[in-house]
This record gives C-alpha cells, sequence and structure tokens, in this order.
C-alpha cells in the first residue's frame, strides 16, 4: 500500500464537507480516527482523520501541524457512525465527532512510557533495541521523545509483548482544592451587630441558609451577583468562614458497589417473554428493534440489567441511555454491583478529565458497559450487542444546539450497523415509537401489570375553577382542598409525597398593577422570572440578572406584584401549610446548586417528607415510601404553541402519577387543572395510553404532522429583524422552488421571535420521505448564510419555540 500523500479531515465547524491537508515526510501517517492539529485560515483546529484524500496536487495543500494519536480516538464503528448521523441530521461531521469525544483527551505527546522488567531482560536488535535502550535507565519518558523511524507500529508491538507500559493514565491524581465558604455559628443578636451595612451582605447570608453547604465565591456571585468584597467584608467579620475544599467537579457521586448479597427477583410472566425474545436475539447475534412497554413499576429496569448481563456473557458489550443525569447514579450503582469494574460512567457531570478516564477505560476494552444520558449514545463499546434507551418518549434525548442529533437515533443507528439489540424502554412512549408498534416496525414486548400485582394509584382530577383562591393567588389556587386533606393524611402516617410545579423560581412574572409593564428581558421575548422569593429577575433563555427594583421602571409605580408560582413560591406555601414536615426542591436550579443526587439521596432515605420539583422529580425514580402526588398545575404545558403539548402533558402526568404507590402501600394521586375534560388530562388519569394515543395519532393524520410526515424547521436569525426577515424571506423562495412534494409553512416568527439578542424567523417542512427533506434543505441552505446572519437547521425538532 503506498503510502498517503494527503488525508481528509473532519474539522468542528458548521460546514458539511471535510478538508484536505498534505502529510509531511517526516511524519508518520496518521491513522483514520486519530485527531491532527491542522491550520485553518489564521487558526490552528483539532479534527479527526476519515481517511485518504485524493490530491490532484498534494504540494498545494497546507501540511498537518501535529498528530495526536497513536492508536485513533473514534474506532472505524463510530466513525461511520458520525457519518451517518451527519447526514441523517443535516449536520457538519467534524461537531459530530466532537460531540462524541471527551473534550480533553490526552495527546500521543503527552504519553509516556515506562520499560517492564520482561524489557529489561530482553535480546532485540534494531529499532526495538533503540527504544528499550532509551527507556532503560528506567524513567518515563514521552513518546516524542522516543525514535522516530516506525515508532508507532513498534510501541504497540512492544507494549503487546510486555516489554513497555504506558503511564499516563495509571499516575496518581493530584487533589486539587478550592476556596469555599461556609457561615460561622452564631445568635440572631450576634449577626446582626456584626452585619456590614448593605443588602447584599445579608442576601449572601440567606443564600448560604438556603443553599445548606459551603460554596466558592464564583457561585455567591453567579447566584447573588455580590461580588468579592461582599464575602471578604463577611469574612473579616467573623460571619463566614473560609477553607480548603476538593473541587467540586471530583465529588461528583460515582458508582459504588453496593452493600449486602444480591437478591434473587422472580420474573413475572410477561418480564421473562420480553427477556427471552431480547436474550435470544443478542445470543443470535441479530437486530432487534423492540419497545418495551410497561406501566410504572413494572420492571423494566430488571428485563435491562438481565439482557446487560447477556450481551456481557457472550463477550459482547451493552450501552444503557438515561434521560437525566440525575438518574445515573442509582442505576450505576447497581451495574457496578453486578458487573464490578467493567461497568462506566459517561456523563457531562464529570470533569473533563474523569471523561477522558472513563473513554479509555472503554475504548481499551477494560470497561463492557457504559450508562450514561445523551452523549453516551458515542461510547466506544467493542462490540455493543445491546443498546436500552430507557424513558424513550423524553425529549432531552434531543440536543438543541448544533450537531442537532437525536440519540435514540444515534442508538439505532449504531444497533442496525453492529447487529445488536435495540430496546426502547418507557409506560408513556412517544407517539412516533407507539405508532412504529403498532406498523411492526419494532417489536412490541407488553408488560402490562406492576410487579407483585400492585395496584396503579387512584387518580382523582381537581377541577380548580370549584376551588377558593387566597387573595394573593389573584384566582389561581396553589393548594386544593382535596390535596391539601390528603397531604394531612400522609404526613401523619410517615408517608412521603411529590408534588410537581412545571415552573422554577418563585414566579413566572413581576407585573406592575399600574401600567401593566411585565419587566421583559432585553434580549429576548419572554417576561423574567422572579426568583430568590422575590428578590431578583432572572430570563431562564440567555440568563440575564437583575435585583427587584422597589418601583416600576416605565411609570414609577409601586404596585409591583409576583404573578403565579414555582418551585420557590411552592415550597414557601407548603412550609406555611405543614410546619415541620421536612422538604426539598428539586429543578435546574437546586440541581446546579447542592447536585440533585444530593436531594435524591435525602428522598431515598427519607430524610425528607415531599420532593417539590419541576419535570425533574417525574422522571423514572422509586420512591417506596411515596404514596402521594400533586400535580399542582396540569394545564402549563397545554397552553404551549407546540403540536406535541398535549402528548407531553398526557406524558408528564402519567410519569409522576407513577411515582406514588410503589411500595407496600397504596398510592393516590391529585390533578389540579382548569381542563377537567381535556383528554391529555382525563385519559392520564385513567391510565388510557392506547385511548390518547388513538386520539391523538388521529389529530396528527388529519395535520400531516409526524409520524405521519417527515419534519425539519429552519430557523433564520439575526441581531436586525430586517436582516433576519429579508434572509428568511430568500430561504423560503429558496425551498418553493424544490421540485418535490413538500408542505412548508412560513417564513413567519418564531414563538419566541427574540433570543439572546437574535430576531427569529422559522420555516416549517413537511413531507412523507425524509430524503425529500434533505433534498431540499441540500438545496436550500447556502453553506455561507448572509452576513450577520445565522441558518440554524433542526430535523425532526422535538419543539417548535
Amino acid at each position: 500500500m503506498n503510502r498517503p500523500l494527503a488525508v481528509s479531515v473532519a474539522l468542528p465547524l458548521p460546514m458539511r464537507r471535510e478538508f484536505s491537508y498534505r502529510v509531511p515526510e517526516a511524519m508518520e501517517p496518521p491513522l483514520p480516527g486519530a485527531r491532527v492539529r491542522v491550520p485553518f485560515g489564521e487558526r490552528a483546529l483539532t479534527g479527526i482523520v476519515t481517511g485518504q484524500a485524493a490530491a490532484d496536487d498534494p504540494a498545494a495543500l497546507r501540511d498537518i501541524l501535529e498528530v495526536l494519536d497513536l492508536e485513533p480516538a473514534c474506532t472505524p464503528e463510530l466513525l461511520a457512525t458520525a457519518s451517518r448521523v451527519a447526514q441523517r441530521f443535516f449536520a457538519s461531521r467534524g461537531e459530530v465527532l466532537k460531540s462524541a469525544l471527551p473534550a480533553r483527551l490526552p495527546a500521543a505527546g503527552a504519553v509516556r512510557y515506562r520499560i517492564t522488567e520482561r524489557g529489561a531482560l530482553a535480546r532485540c536488535v534494531g529499532a526495538d533495541k533503540a527504544i528499550l535502550e532509551r527507556l532503560s535507565g528506567g524513567e518515563s519518558v514521552r513518546v516524542t521523545d522516543l525514535p522516530e523511524p516506525g515508532r508507532q507500529v513498534l510501541l504497540r508491538s512492544l507494549e503487546e509483548r510486555g516489554w513497555i507500559r504506558p503511564v499516563v493514565f495509571g499516575r496518581e491524581r493530584r487533589r486539587r482544592v478550592e476556596l469555599a465558604y461556609a457561615p460561622a455559628k452564631v445568635d440572631a443578636a450576634e449577626r446582626a451587630r456584626r452585619l456590614p451595612r448593605g443588602r447584599r451582605a445579608a442576601e449572601v447570608l440567606r443564600y448560604f441558609e438556603e443553599l445548606g453547604r459551603p460554596a466558592t465565591a464564583a457561585e455567591v456571585r453567579g447566584e447573588t451577583g455580590a461580588g468579592p468584597a461582599v464575602v471578604r467584608a463577611l469574612r473579616d467579620s467573623g460571619l463566614l468562614l473560609r477553607f480548603e475544599q476538593e473541587r467540586r467537579d471530583e465529588a461528583v457521586v460515582r458508582a459504588t458497589p453496593a452493600s449486602g448479597p444480591a437478591v434473587s427477583v422472580v420474573l413475572t410472566a410477561e418480564q421473562a417473554a420480553a427477556e427471552k425474545e431480547v436474550i435470544g436475539a443478542i445470543r443470535g447475534r441479530r437486530y432487534l428493534a423492540a419497545l418495551l412497554q410497561g406501566v410504572t413499576g413494572s420492571g423494566k429496569t430488571e428485563v435491562y440489567v438481565r439482557a446487560i448481563a447477556a450481551a456481557l456473557d457472550g463477550g459482547r458489550g451493552a450501552v444503557w441511555l438515561v434521560p437525566e443525569i440525575a438518574l445515573t447514579p442509582f442505576f450505576a450503582r447497581r451495574l457496578t454491583a453486578q458487573f464490578g469494574e467493567r461497568a462506566a460512567v459517561l456523563h457531562s457531570g464529570l470533569s473533563e478529565r474523569e471523561r477522558g478516564d472513563a473513554w479509555e477505560r472503554i475504548r481499551g476494552g477494560r470497561a463492557r458497559v457504559v450508562i450514561g444520558p445523551r452523549s453516551a449514545a458515542f461510547a466506544p463499546v467493542e462490540d455493543p450487542g445491546l443498546f436500552v434507551v430507557d424513558e424513550e418518549h423524553d425529549a432531552s434525548y434531543k440536543q438543541r444546539e448544533a450537531p442537532r442529533y437525536d440519540a435514540r437515533e444515534v442508538a439505532a443507528i449504531r444497533a442496525r450497523a453492529t447487529s445488536a439489540v435495540l430496546l426502547f424502554g418507557s409506560a408513556t412512549p412517544s407517539l412516533e415509537a407507539y405508532y412504529a408498534a403498532r406498523q411492526g416496525r419494532l417489536r412490541l414486548l407488553e408488560l402490562t401489570a406492576r410487579v407483585g400485582d400492585r395496584a396503579l394509584p387512584r387518580v382523582e382530577i381537581v377541577d380548580l375553577r370549584r376551588e377558593r383562591a387566597r387573595p394573593d393567588e389573584k384566582g389561581v389556587p396553589l393548594f386544593s382542598a382535596p390535596l391539601v386533606d390528603r397531604l394531612r393524611q400522609v404526613f401523619a402516617a410517615g408517608e412521603q409525597a411529590i408534588l410537581l410545579q412545571p415552573r422554577r423560581g418563585f414566579a413566572p412574572i413581576l407585573l406592575c398593577r399600574d401600567c401593566g409593564f411585565d419587566f421583559r428581558c432585553s434580549h429576548c421575548s419572554v417576561s423574567r422570572t422572579v426568583h430568590d422569593r422575590g428578590r431578583s429577575l432572572v430570563c431562564h433563555y440567555c440568563g440575564e440578572r437583575s435585583g427587584r427594583p422597589p418601583r416600576c421602571p416605565e411609570c414609577g409605580g409601586a404596585l409591583l406584584e409576583e404573578i403565579g408560582a414555582g418551585t420557590e413560591r411552592v415550597a414557601d406555601r407548603f412550609a406555611a401549610l405543614f410546619p415541620g414536615v421536612r422538604h426539598a426542591i428539586l429543578d435546574r436550579d437546586t440541581a446546579r446548586r447542592r447536585g440533585a443526587a444530593a436531594v435524591l439521596q435525602e428522598m431515598a432515605s427519607e430524610e425528607i417528607a415531599c420532593l417539590i420539583g419541576t419535570q425533574m422529580v417525574a422522571k423514572g425514580h422509586d420512591f417506596p415510601g411515596v404514596t402521594a402526588v400533586g400535580v399542582l398545575s396540569a394545564d402549563t404545558l397545554l397552553n404551549f404553541p407546540d403540536f406535541r403539548s398535549a402528548e407531553k402533558t398526557y406524558q408528564l402526568v402519567a410519569q409522576v402519577s407513577g411515582r406514588s404507590g410503589r411500595g407496600q402501600s397504596p398510592g393516590t394521586v391529585h390533578v389540579q387543572t382548569f381542563h377537567p375534560q381535556h383528554p391529555a388530562i382525563r385519559m392520564a388519569a385513567a391510565h388510557d395510553l392506547h385511548g390518547f394515543a388513538q386520539q391523538e395519532l388521529d389529530f396528527r393524520r388529519a395535520f400531516f404532522y409526524p409520524p405521519f410526515s417527515e419534519l425539519a424547521a429552519v430557523m433564520v436569525s439575526s441581531p436586525d429583524r430586517g436582516r433576519a426577515e429579508r434572509a428568511a424571506a430568500g430561504v423560503g423562495a429558496a425551498l418553493k422552488t424544490h421540485a418535490g412534494q413538500l408542505r412548508l409553512s412560513g417564513p413567519a416568527p418564531a414563538p419566541l421571535e427574540r433570543l439572546q439578542g437574535r430576531w427569529r424567523f422559522q420555516i416549517l417542512l413537511r413531507a412523507r420521505d425524509r430524503k425529500e427533506v434533505l433534498a431540499a434543505l441540500e438545496e436550500a441552505i447556502p453553506e455561507r448564510a448572509p452576513a450577520a446572519v445565522r441558518i440554524d437547521v433542526d430535523v425532526d425538532p422535538q419543539d417548535l419555540m
């Protein structure tokens, strides 16, 4: 085989093509899948070699600057997967590969080798001898300091013979620390005497009280806006203590083996039938795409774990996807207890170094089963035999920023390519998966009853139109009388409850009663949310934060009212209704400050009696002590301008209802709504998936929405509204010239017309054939957008906001 003179490199750029670079004579040619540093314009970028390039005049090409990998970072299977994913989602292959790989895999130049006892005693000649002599002093030597000719092949051969060993990953990690602060224990009078002047100091102390753990100065500033001077003043006055702590990114909850003997579980007949079919396909190395549709508490997890064991027993690997990082520790502990060092965790909550180490364990074959959220779909598991997608219906499997891939489809692509089993699992599957199972494109495996014949919870729909609201609730009662009565019974019996409030913060809107000013974000077309018990205003889209002003900036009026309720307001009202009952909030804010795993651990150990949260409380949790669930505002998602709003409402109500009554005591659910007759709410209360799905599919068929069409959204944006509108009109005109049978909507202002300072116009494409949608996009979307304009394409969008 001739030495390649040029290679193709996929770069992390929003361009759907690759670039050719020359391999210098003195450089060992990089293998496909290896990372390289290359010049691009005035910059140097890291890309992935995808193969040999056809170049008429290699001398005219720019040279590769550096090869970063001796062994390819990407396996051939992952390279092929990235290519298919890029094509499927109209994305850049380089950006897909960047999403797949950890940000900080060590470069080959950072790898050191050390000679072993066997190598020191070996007799050899030629190139082998040159390398061993360089290592004979016993110290570790960088790869780049070893003799060059044939180095890559020689090192691999010497390592396989046990004569040398790499030491970069095995070295002991230095303990990394950071400065943190915690409140001093002083009585109220002493605290008031020492407290520095200014409201910021008091806000910082309140923040620490609510947080319940130490925090860094950066965290304090991010949450309260208080600068280093305020923190320093509190420390000087003796109200804050400063000390060193281990960096919090290294304090991530890790999978540790569970203590005690394993409990033998007897499968139900339905579980056994599902297990038999899945394991049969794994052992036969046969591609099988299946939907495990099981009611909440029916034992889907047990089927997953047994299928993983079968894959490992057959010498194959497995990938288990979950929708939230918060779900990872619980399942990871189970995998580690059963499979030990063969299990690995991959998610963004790990430090970059931890992710890199986990990636190397998986790529090297030391870990054969991987669990994690969306990005774990790309885990470099050798010879995968099983891909599990738990809670398949969850929209978080779709990445919202470029590259906009769907982890469910990544798993499907890989399963088909490797003759593996693809197992979707959900109590409330997406309508696309439900319809595919009914059409026979997915094998339907059903679990219709809970384990132990436990009854599904009794659901009561509470009509809020008949409930009396408090004066400060402005006609929207937060806790209905039936829910309050039920919660009193639960807490008196020593049981637990979950309350779902879809909005975080204190209140969605701050409104001036004099002029109607609603404190909109200066960069986005949304009102800022009231946070910190009414002390600050935050935009949930761009992060703009400010203190709550005492008067309206428009009219000077002082009648400012918080309208609606978020999790903070619910927690305050809960504390007033049930004094002394321990509770905690679980939403994106608390997950960032405390970590979701810490809150969930408190709930699992029954340290708290009530968990109050957003959609995060509905996702896959198993708390046997929970016997009551309250859905405080079931209408929130129904009001979204999205064809999936009814489906998402049904799924949310059904999923959170399934958290109740999973132990020995029966459960109840109270669903509070102003629309008690809406099909999504009525059928979720009746646990009627098939009835809801059939009615919703009839609606989708009539209006040509998925699963009866292929859908893509084109978003054209610019800081200048006129420029965005003109560019969108140009894209729309180009799409209309496409010869195929497309149905176009727009261009029109997006539901959120302005976001992060950019004006946005949306075009929707629908067709029966996905190839037709992709062909139209290829024709109409320019590689380079007009000046100051961005064009984003989302194939299979999960929301249209």
